[in-house]
């Protein structure tokens, strides 16, 4: 009876650190894992505010685009107007290969060459293409100057 009391204090006291030790290497690892995950928290924060901020470049030039494009609009449209009304003349420079010189009549009464109407339509619808094609253009190297050359 001698030994008992002691050796069941001995046995209590190696039990007791056996779980204390047990209990400090999880709570190491925990702790570790919490470190693993706000590192991976901050780094995630950190692309999404990248991610945000090009967002908002990206809507910017949309918007410069789409104004410049919409002033282009609205001048084609006032060109047109112009001609139909007769504010404005439309010159187009061309040559008729196959007219003879020779042939010379001439009446002083006659307007000067015209194109037709329906000419004179796909001369505006092919100017708003241009024009459409060009901002998009300048839209997409503007988005790969700013945004993807900047990194």
């Amino acid at each position: 009876m001698r030994w008992t009391f002691p050796l069941m204090i001995v046995a209590l006291l190696a039990f007791l650190s056996g779980a204390a030790l047990f209990y400090r290497i999880q709570y190491q690892g925990a702790e570790n894992a919490l470190r693993q995950v706000e590192i991976e928290i901050e780094s995630r924060q950190a692309e999404i505010e990248l991610l945000t901020q090009r967002m908002r470049s990206v809507a910017a030039l949309d918007l410069q685009h789409t104004r410049e494009l919409e002033n282009d609009k609205k001048r084609i449209a006032q060109l047109e107007r112009d001609v139909a009304n007769g504010r404005r003349r439309l010159q187009v420079s061309a040559t008729c290969p196959n007219v003879s010189a020779r042939s010379t009549a001439r009446m002083d009464d006659a307007t000067g060459a015209r194109l037709t109407d329906t000419a004179q339509r796909n001369y505006f619808t092919l100017r708003r293409r241009i024009e459409i094609a060009e901002e998009q253009i300048n839209g997409l190297q503007d988005y790969v100057r700013q945004l993807c050359f900047n990194k």
